[in-house]
């Protein structure tokens, strides 16, 4: 019912993931590589935020019908996974400059 952002940026979980995505930006685009920006792009889509929230959850609310996973944590830590894929692509390519964990 609010018409704010908080469905995605409500709780701890969605603004550490937020945090961690944009942390990387500059070494994503520095490695001018399609596939890491393309990478990089799709953890930017609002889903994966939508189904961290926590806002409504044991209500039964639309967060949990439409969810795929079993929980926001569930959520969190595959996008966790699939953040950390993206760094060691990076680190892969360039590994004279790991980047550290965020």
């Amino acid at each position: 019912m609010e018409r704010d952002l908080s469905a995605w940026q409500g709780n701890r979980i969605q603004k550490a993931a937020l945090e961690s995505l944009y942390a990387i930006e500059a070494d994503v685009k520095r490695t001018k590589s399609p596939e890491l920006l393309e990478r990089w792009r799709k953890l930017q889509t609002s889903d994966h935020y939508y189904y961290m929230s926590t806002k409504y959850w044991n209500d039964g609310d639309v967060h949990k019908y439409f969810s795929p996973y079993d929980s926001p944590y569930e959520a969190y830590r595959r996008f966790s996974h699939a953040l950390c894929d993206v760094r060691g692509r990076m680190n892969n390519r360039n590994p004279s400059k790991r980047l550290a964990s965020v």
